[in-house]
């Protein structure tokens, strides 16, 4: 294995002066970094960069953690915008991004010896179990860590103005005539939470009672969601005239399972989604949801990391950003029996 003493003695100088090349540190002239660099390339030399971390205070790698479905994995928009963002900023810093899995067995669910074990300057928590002791262990530790999402126990943390998007979109549909108003609600989360009182706030301020059979539970981001949220709204016992789905991945997956029962999304019944996603602006009827900020989010989680990692601390350590109103075709006004 070529080293860098083969290199020095090639090139006529001090093994230093080969590290001072490779590390870009030193008075180096010109022509002497072009002759090591060209020699290096020449003996097919590569760098041991877990020694070089050893010596180092950091090793200038970071990981994401991203749990989602399987059957989108980093399809998922929201998740790749954020994600594509994100590792921009790092990139442009010289960090190296590495993907944490869910299910790798060697760790046995364990991130913190995990990310130990990698040498990770931080930890970016994408989407994960913020419920799971591992999730919360790595928070506590000494390892810097952002969230996305996080409850409110866990910071630092970024995520949209959960309660005023969902109230927004509440009102826009009160707008255009509807009082029976589905909320199909996602997993038991903080954002949820928020969520849900966004839209019975909208429902109080404009005089509507609000109808527990209305408030449906069913879960975020999944292939099969669309078809399981259709049916309990079609079985929740009261003739609704628009539904609110989770996130705009289940609600277009619904324009399907609503057609099937002959339901058509604009026309018997309007929809609205949540995230903003591409897919929602190019489907027919166009998908009226509220799209969230991808780049900010992005950006400001690596900013914060790399904050955090040269030890600096996060003035305001949960940011909630605000998010945008995107009208669509998939709402309309109510018939008048509906």
């Amino acid at each position: 294995m070529v080293t860098i003493y083969d290199i020095a003695k090639r090139c006529n100088c001090s093994s230093a002066t080969v590290s001072k090349v490779f590390n870009n540190v030193g008075n180096i002239s010109e022509k002497k970094r072009r002759e090591v660099l060209a020699v290096a390339r020449e003996l097919g030399y590569v760098p041991n960069v877990t020694a070089r971390n050893l010596v180092k205070k950091h090793s200038n790698t970071v990981g994401v953690l991203l749990f989602v479905d399987e059957s989108l994995g980093l399809r998922h928009e929201l998740f790749a915008d954020i994600l594509n963002y994100f590792r921009s900023e790092m990139e442009a810093n010289n960090y190296e991004i590495v993907l944490i899995s869910e299910k790798g067995t060697q760790w046995e669910g364990d991130y913190l010896t995990h990310c130990r074990a990698l040498r990770l300057d931080g930890v970016f928590c994408l989407c994960c179990n913020y419920n799971s002791e591992s999730i919360r262990n790595l928070f506590e530790s000494d390892i810097p860590v952002v969230g996305f999402e996080a409850p409110s126990s866990l910071s630092p943390s970024i995520e949209s103005k959960n309660f005023e998007a969902s109230k927004q979109l509440t009102e826009y549909l009160i707008a255009r005539g509807h009082r029976d108003i589905a909320f199909l609600a996602g997993s038991d989360l903080h954002i949820t939470s928020d969520r849900i009182e966004g839209y019975q706030a909208a429902l109080r301020e404009h005089g509507i009672p609000f109808d527990e059979r209305l408030l449906l539970r069913c879960e975020y981001f999944s292939n099969d969601q669309g078809a399981l949220a259709t049916k309990l709204l079609l079985g929740c016992g009261k003739k609704v005239t628009a539904a609110m789905y989770p996130d705009d991945f289940t609600a277009i997956a619904a324009y399907r399972d609503l057609a099937r029962a002959g339901i058509r999304v604009g026309k018997d019944i309007s929809v609205t989604g949540f995230d903003g996603i591409m897919m929602g602006r190019i489907v027919t009827p166009q998908l009226a949801t509220i799209r969230q900020d991808t780049a900010k989010i992005g950006k400001t989680a690596a900013h914060w990391l790399m904050k955090l990692i040269e030890g600096e601390q996060i003035a305001e350590p949960r940011l909630r950003l605000d998010a945008a109103m995107l009208e669509g075709d998939s709402v309309a006004s109510p018939h008048p029996e509906g």
